[in-house]
């Protein structure tokens, strides 16, 4: 504007195709009847000899056009009009030098912008791996999965499982979810997304104006759809991709519950093998049992327990546990409980049958031992005589129906380590309203945050608020109360419970 002649000066963005996006100006408004003219000329980069419109009327004789293109970004055109008095051939030179350092300028924003956004999309990615694994919930997983896209990455996003090879919606998330669960209570609109999912396990990918579907695939196999859903403009829609990035996390993540919870349930089944089905009916006695297994374990453990009625009137309840975990310690912990449950059954001592199985640890070779013991519950007058035989087995407690209570005495060693089974034996007395508590250590030594185990801190308090308790719930509300006091199992726990009836 400062050259001689120099009358307006107009900068165009625009696309490709000649569609206007917006302007600036010096000198004279780019007035509306101008602009079609100088749109065309935006787009061929002509070059005017004479002036137009609103300059024309000015004076102005002649227009000077130069264009700029930058990969990826609108163009930009500069139009410089200008009467006789100007240089023409020096103004086009200086308008040459604008347009480059417009180009360069306009180059090297869309360059820190491209870093803004990799970088904002990196630390999307991260975030979202870190959401995403946090849980083993398959149900939590997928949940997150749809939470963590929206809104950053899209206005809403569905997440798809295949099921007998078609595409079944699990979980769903967006901006406005009156609007989603309008989408969603319509069978029409449900079976076009449907359909769009189907399309992209076939094609690879699916795209339109307002969704984008990528491919869930997790260890060679399609386990799911993930379906963004955007309402935004175009050039605000992530490129595709960053969005195939963020399936594939995605279905890592919930290939990964899926499996854990599996895993945990298959766990659970082989452990509840392991397990009697049902514990006997005795007279004068309620007897429960409850088992609870670690929650951070992949593998079955080693604890067992049952109780069996013998011939001579008496009953034995039996309690062990299996040093590790996993299959090797899952079939010791069966040789265990059959063994002592069957010879136990059949009115062998529990010394006896102890000894027995030492001798069956030694010849069977494994590196493993097992603590075990065995209350045999006799009547004795009003109520029963316990006798408790130990190896290296946390002792029994008696709940008594009136404090104080009665903590039994352990000793022997695990069964397993020595030739010869060295046993601890003790006794105890059973009134009525009294009930023998056996357990694992799971029980007693999970710990709290502080590192304080539960039979130091709070195992007698949370007994003595349970006295009286029936026994099936005395076994249920010890176990959740060690978990509570551990922020859950570390490892498994069994507890049994024997009560005497009450004349």
């Amino acid at each position: 504007m400062a050259l001689p002649g120099v009358g307006a000066v107009w900068g165009l963005r625009h696309r490709a195709g000649g569609e206007f996006l917006a302007h600036r100006w010096a000198g004279l408004p780019l007035e509306s009847d101008d602009r079609i003219l100088a749109e065309r000329f935006a787009v061929s980069g002509e070059e005017a000899t004479a002036a137009f419109g609103t300059l024309a009327a000015h004076g102005l004789t002649r227009v000077l056009a130069a264009r700029f293109d930058v990969a990826g970004e609108a163009s930009g055109t500069i139009l410089v009009a200008v009467d006789d008095r100007a240089d023409a051939r020096f103004v086009a030179t200086c308008l040459a030098q604008v347009v480059e350092v417009t180009r360069e300028a306009v180059r090297r924003i869309a360059a820190h912008r491209a870093e803004q956004q990799q970088q904002t999309r990196d630390a999307l990615l991260a975030e979202a791996s870190l959401q995403m694994d946090a849980v083993l919930d398959a149900t939590q997983t997928m949940h997150r999965v749809a939470r963590m896209t929206v809104p950053a990455i899209a206005e809403g996003c569905l997440v798809f499982l295949s099921e007998n090879g078609r595409p079944v919606l699990h979980s769903g998330v967006h901006v406005d979810m009156r609007r989603l669960s309008a989408m969603l209570d319509d069978p029409a609109q449900t079976g076009r997304l449907a359909e769009f999912a189907a399309t992209a396990v076939r094609d690879g990918a699916s795209r339109n104006a307002g969704a984008d579907a990528q491919v869930l695939r997790a260890r060679g196999r399609v386990i799911g759809v993930l379906v963004f859903l955007f309402d935004r403009d175009a050039d605000r829609i992530p490129p595709a991709a960053f969005l195939r990035d963020v399936a594939s996390r995605a279905a890592l993540a919930i290939d990964n519950s899926t499996l854990y919870e599996q895993r945990r349930r298959e766990v659970a089944a082989m452990q509840q093998h392991l397990l009697p089905n049902r514990l006997p009916v005795v007279a004068g006695l309620s007897v429960a049992a409850s088992y609870t297994v670690g929650d951070e374990v992949l593998e079955v453990g080693g604890d067992f327990y049952d109780v069996v009625e013998r011939g001579d009137g008496a009953v034995a309840a039996l309690i062990g546990d299996v040093c590790g975990r996993g299959v090797e310690a899952a079939a010791l912990t069966g040789l265990a409980r059959h063994t002592l449950a069957a010879l136990l059954a059949e009115g062998i001592s529990p010394v006896r049958a102890m000894s027995s199985l030492n001798a069956r640890l030694h010849r069977h070779g494994s590196w493993r031992f097992i603590t075990a013991g065995v209350a045999l519950l006799r009547p004795a007058g009003d109520g029963f005589r316990a006798d408790w035989t130990s190896a290296g087995h946390p002792a029994p407690v008696v709940l008594r129906r009136r404090p104080p209570n009665g903590p039994g005495r352990g000793g022997g060693v695990p069964l397993g380590i020595l030739p010869r089974a060295k046993l601890g034996r003790s006794r105890l007395s059973l009134g009525p309203g009294d009930t023998l508590v056996l357990f694992t250590d799971g029980l007693t030594e999970c710990r709290d945050a502080d590192g304080r185990m539960f039979e130091e801190s709070a195992f007698a308090a949370t007994l003595d608020r349970l006295r009286g308790a029936p026994a099936d719930l005395l076994v249920k509300e010890l176990g959740q109360a060690a978990a509570a006091f551990g922020g859950g199992q570390a490892d498994d726990a069994a507890i049994v419970a024997l009560q005497v009836g009450e004349n």
